[in-house]
């Protein structure tokens, strides 16, 4: 039966723990006293459970489990087994001697990326003499470098097996030996014991004196972590947590490791040349954890305690050593005004913002007279360069909404759009710290703030952002509206701006928030912005015209589109000049005839009888154009020249669908041209069959965009076939076997796919990573499922592979 011990009898022999000593240490100098092995002592101490004194749940990792945290009924025990007060014992763990400088992860565990983060397993070689081989608790921090009562830098590693000699814990089953290594090394030993290093670190040959100023760096390291607080230098008037004084120091001695590296100037000559000898030179291996060695963390933290104690002596140390996209908001507000100021700044843009005088308006309020994004005029003279114009309208709208308040740029973004990608928009706030767009920008953002306060505006928003705009302007609206005003709608992408235009009007949202329906596919601010320059004014007024409508049918009686006067603000951009907005038109001809008193004209001298050929050659137009003129005019037409060849229906079904003859080996028979045989075969109601270059959507496609661009072409259902079965597969080659043909040719039919679509379907596999749809895949995925289950037979008709190779 297993016992916990409840009744811990009291230990005869007891070690006292020396002042800064670790749990796991004393744990092992107790067991190295009554050579005992770790997992033996633990079970008379009552950690473990035990049947018949021999530990039954002892694991490897519970001695560094015990070192990092005790529970009450664990310190209980040892209270009770050795005398030794428990609070004692909760001291000696490292949870209890770092409590102020310690991050939790959403676990609960310490987070690796804390300022204590790691074990760093340095060590005094005198300190290890002088004691018997007992460790100190503050040699396992990162932030320990030297030693103050022997005046030299900590040893990194064994003498024997050059590795830190307490990176693992103990073994539990081994005997331990007091300042000796314990790290395991290859041999033809087995078990726990059998092949450990055993080298003697107390010593330790190498040995490097540490200047006063190193000694006066560790102490003032040692006094934040004991207080908690940092309060020197910087701090002197607003002391800050440990915590952060310490991701402060961490971010200068990482800098001290960049100007080392590329041989700058420190400006510490008391550092010594033997140490300074020491430290590593390799920039990539000063890492954001802190240096490789302790010679490393006794000069960068040494730099990094005197810049903190001298304002000037940090900017020159950060100045050209810090990238100007440098996140620093986990360092205390005294380090980012110095940060700013190595960068050319004032202060950091969000900051700026903020300490703008305090308005009596509600932010959400000023929220409902903002759009999501920023409007186009302000969002272009605004945006800094590199910067992806669709994020920094976004960022820009938030910017206007929390200036002045105790917002984040995050909870004003959540008030405007709650899918914009935040980490992107504080890259934008970043960018607008940089000097030359600093005093415009953000004196140009804090007047817009003001202007929106003082003003009442026309649109709200709030109310507009959730519209729902799938229906608006379809595209059999945009043609009859192109057709009206004789100017060409485009071959797709022109729809698409326009109502995008109309959108981004209407709700002042970005595209990502547009109806799933449509396709938004290159749609951003900035073509938005080029398409509304180009727009002619016919056509404008009645995009306008279209938005207006869409309003009033929802109740909303407000103007279509609004800005604030962007000059009054801030000086236009130098070389910016308005486009004028000319389309091609759709008839260039026949607007010379669109006039009421020339198609009058046109329609009196008709009906006295002149032909539409004379008509066309006394305008100087085709007699198409003629013709047309007068069909809109409402005049009937008179017959035309007769049918040259008259060709029998079902002559021409038999060649052309039993025999399979081309419409040019028909036309050779008959003595005409394929149209005209073409013309035939329609008029007498035959099919035609698909062309190789016939781009006509299969009747399944229906109104989907997607689909009628991807059910073109010969066989499409078998192509689509093909593409939801390559879906379901980890590799092309596997899909290919399993429709038996060739991986190239399955490779070759997915591209084509792709390309007719607008985009690739498929992330390529690699290396333990199966292959898988990209969006647009999955997007056309879903609409071929859903037709295909609309109609069952269709796969039932695609070709088989001799089919087509025949």
């Amino acid at each position: 039966m297993s016992e916990m011990a409840g009744a811990v009898r009291v230990h005869p022999f007891r070690v006292r723990p020396l002042p800064d000593e670790p749990f796991d240490s004393w744990l092992e100098a107790s067991a190295g006293a009554t050579r005992s092995t770790v997992a033996e002592m633990a079970c008379a101490l009552g950690l473990v459970e035990q049947e018949g004194g021999r530990a039954v749940s002892a694991t490897s990792w519970m001695a560094a489990q015990w070192a990092t945290e005790l529970t009450d009924e664990q310190a209980a025990r040892l209270e009770r087994s050795t005398g030794i007060p428990a609070e004692q014992f909760q001291e000696m763990t490292r949870m209890r001697f770092a409590r102020h400088a310690i991050r939790y992860t959403r676990q609960g565990r310490i987070s690796f990326r804390c300022p204590v983060g790691g074990m760093a397993g340095r060590y005094c070689p005198e300190c290890l003499a002088d004691s018997g081989g007992r460790w100190r608790m503050s040699w396992q921090f990162p932030f320990t470098f030297a030693c103050v009562r022997h005046r030299r830098i900590l040893a990194d590693n064994c003498p024997v097996c050059h590795r830190p000699p307490r990176r693992t814990g103990h073994p539990l089953a081994g005997i331990p030996h007091p300042g000796h290594c314990h790290n395991p090394v290859a041999g033809a030993g087995t078990g726990p014991i059998a092949s450990r290093c055993r080298g003697d670190l107390t010593a330790h040959p190498e040995r490097i004196a540490a200047p006063d100023a190193a000694l006066h760096a560790q102490r003032r390291m040692m006094q934040i972590l004991s207080t908690g607080e940092g309060r020197f230098g910087i701090y002197v008037d607003a002391p800050q947590p440990a915590i952060t004084v310490l991701e402060d120091i961490r971010l200068l001695t990482r800098a001290a490791g960049v100007a080392l590296c590329d041989g700058g100037d420190l400006e510490m000559p008391e550092l010594g040349a033997e140490l300074l000898t020491a430290v590593p030179r390799d920039k990539h291996e000063w890492t954001w954890a802190g240096p490789p060695t302790a010679a490393g963390g006794a000069v960068g933290t040494t730099v990094a305690i005197a810049a903190l104690e001298d304002a000037d002596r940090a900017v020159r140390l950060l100045t050209g050593r810090l990238a100007v996209s440098t996140s620093y908001t986990g360092q205390t507000p005294q380090l980012q005004r110095l940060i700013a100021a190595s960068l050319g700044r004032t202060r950091r843009p969000t900051l700026f913002l903020q300490a703008a005088p305090a308005s009596d308006v509600n932010p959400e309020d000023r929220a409902r007279k903002v759009p999501a994004q920023l409007w186009d005029e302000w969002t272009t003279a605004l945006t800094p360069r590199r910067i992806n114009s669709d994020v920094a309208a976004s960022a820009l709208a938030a910017a206007v909404v929390f200036t002045g308040t105790r917002l984040t740029h995050s909870a004003a973004l959540a008030l405007l759009d709650s899918t914009a990608p935040i980490r992107q928009v504080t890259h934008v706030m970043r960018e607008l710290g940089r000097p030359a767009a600093e005093t415009p920008a953000l004196a140009a953002i804090l007047n817009l703030a003001a202007y929106l306060d003082a003003h009442e505006t026309p649109i709200d928003y709030k109310r507009r952002r959730g519209l729902d705009c799938t229906g608006l302007l379809p595209e059999e609206e945009w043609h009859h509206l192109c057709a009206r005003l004789n100017v060409q709608p485009g071959a797709g992408a022109r729809h698409r701006r326009a109502r995008a235009h109309l959108y981004r009007a209407i709700t002042g949202n970005s595209m990502r928030r547009a109806p799933e329906a449509w396709d938004a596919a290159g749609i951003s601010p900035r073509t938005v912005m080029t398409f509304t320059k180009t727009l002619p004014d016919s056509v404008g007024h009645e995009l306008t015209e279209v938005g207006r409508a869409f309003l009033l049918r929802r109740g909303i009686d407000e103007p279509l589109s609004w800005a604030p006067p962007l000059a009054t603000h801030m000086e236009p951009a130098a070389g910016r000049s308005d486009t004028v907005g000319e389309w091609a038109t759709a008839r260039p001809v026949r607007g010379a005839l669109d006039t009421p008193s020339r198609s009058r004209e046109l329609v009196a001298q008709y009906g006295e009888g002149a032909t539409t050929y004379e008509l066309a050659r006394r305008t100087g137009v085709s007699r198409q154009t003629v013709s047309r003129v007068l069909a809109d005019g409402n005049s009937t037409l008179r017959r035309g020249r007769p049918i040259t060849f008259v060709i029998d229906g079902d002559w021409l079904r038999e060649r052309y669908e039993k025999e399979g003859m081309t419409l040019r080996q028909i036309a050779a028979l008959v003595g005409c041209s394929a149209p005209t045989i073409a013309h035939r075969i329609q008029a007498a109601g035959i099919a035609m069959r698909p062309g190789p270059h016939d781009r006509t959507p299969h009747p399944l496609a229906g109104h989907s965009r997607l689909l009628q661009r991807a059910l073109v072409g010969r066989h499409p259902i078998e192509r689509a076939r093909r593409f939801l079965i390559a879906a379901q597969h980890e590799n092309v080659r596997a899909a290919a076997a399993t429709i038996r043909t060739t991986q190239s040719s399955l490779s070759a039919q997915l591209a084509r796919l792709g390309a007719d679509v607008g985009g690739d379907l498929f992330v390529p596999a690699a290396r333990n990573r199966p292959m898988r749809l990209t969006p647009i895949g999955e997007r056309l995925a879903r609409e071929l499922g859903r037709a295909l289950a609309a109609d069952p037979h269709a796969q039932a008709t695609s070709p088989t592979e001799e089919e087509k190779s025949s």
